[in-house]
């Protein structure tokens, strides 16, 4: 079949527009589908609570279930990243509110080096939180876990908007 010359560019705008359909469509359902799986890591893992993170700058390691009694949140961040020091910010907040609350701050996609000598939240535990991002599959940063005094988890984000720091997680503070 061939096409006449007066056809050819409304059939190339059909292609192009059928073609940006279908990446758009396959980059949200991909997405979707790495947020879903995240998920059911979280759900599906014994060793989340347990898998030891080392505490940077220190030879001592930490874990989600060496808090246990304390309502805890596992936040995957990096230092380079204004997001992640945003949610950091709101979650510093929540932290002053409730002395309950500790926060294992965990590096990701990142270099220990980067962290700055003076610890900018001073009651967080900073971690290199590598090898659980990995093991988690955790689709971005800045992401977090909320676990509940018993180390269940609570919930989980995945990225940042204004609010979610704080706002999202004071619903579940004791």
């Amino acid at each position: 079949m061939r096409l006449k010359q007066e056809q050819f560019v409304p059939f190339m705008i059909v292609v192009g527009i059928l073609t940006m359909i279908i990446i758009i469509y396959s980059s949200f359902r991909f997405n979707t589908k790495q947020h879903e799986q995240f998920k059911e890591n979280l759900a599906e893992s014994d060793s989340l609570i347990t898998m030891n993170m080392r505490v940077v700058r220190e030879s001592d390691s930490v874990n989600v279930a060496d808090l246990k009694g304390n309502t805890s949140l596992l936040v995957f961040w990096a230092s380079w990243s204004d997001k992640s020091r945003s949610m950091l910010d709101e979650i510093q907040l929540l932290q002053n509110e409730y002395d309950s609350l500790k926060v294992i701050a965990a590096l990701v996609k990142d270099a220990e080096e980067s962290l700055a000598s003076n610890k900018e939240y001073p009651d967080f535990y900073y971690t290199d939180g590598v090898k659980l991002f990995n093991y988690l599959q955790v689709p971005g940063f800045p992401s977090y876990v909320l676990f509940d005094e018993n180390s269940r988890v609570l919930t989980s984000e995945v990225g940042y908007e204004k609010g979610v720091g704080y706002d999202s997680l004071k619903v579940f503070m004791p």
